[in-house]
């Protein structure tokens, strides 16, 4: 599985937010308890905004059912989201000019950000190999157990018998 570190939850939609998905591909994102009222209109507003790792390019954006692959991540974003709950995402490939509270996506089609649903950030890792049919192969020791395990939790599927002196193929 993978691990999420980031989870908050959109509790209102501000009447211009569809269109600066459709214009400009971003998401302006406050804490509904510290957004400016001028801000409101623009913003996707969230609560139990909960940061518990580091956000890296290769890790997974999720918003309601779609998930996006991270690109870039400006300078102040960890700092915006932990004081403010603000965070702007740009579903450009990663082609725009990085802003300090900026993380830029994969460059996909945009879900309808709804009420009630949640965005979330998870490790990378946890999918890499999803997909993928692994063998795993060797005598059954702890080493043996430790890959199986790591190649389950990115995703694998493990095919053979997982052992000690191993022979990994990755399918």
């Amino acid at each position: 599985m993978s691990k999420k570190y980031y989870s908050t939850k959109i509790v209102g939609v501000g009447g211009d937010v569809p269109k600066f998905l459709n214009v400009v591909k971003m998401l302006v994102m406050f804490d509904d308890s510290m957004v400016l009222p001028e801000l409101r209109e623009f913003s996707v507003l969230h609560s139990g905004n909960r940061l518990e790792g580091i956000i890296r390019p290769g890790d997974i954006l999720k918003v309601a059912d779609s998930e996006f692959k991270i690109i870039k991540v400006g300078e102040d974003v960890h700092s915006n989201i932990r004081t403010l709950g603000h965070i702007i995402i740009k579903f450009d490939g990663g082609t725009g000019d990085l802003l300090a509270g900026s993380v830029h996506v994969e460059d996909k089609p945009i879900p309808q950000i709804r009420v009630g649903d949640e965005i979330s950030i998870s490790e990378a890792g946890a999918a890499a190999l999803k997909g993928k049919k692994v063998s795993i192969t060797g005598a059954g020791g702890e080493l043996s157990k430790t890959v199986t395990q790591i190649m389950l939790d990115s995703g694998a599927e493990i095919t053979g018998e997982a052992a000690a002196d191993i022979i990994v193929n990755v399918k």
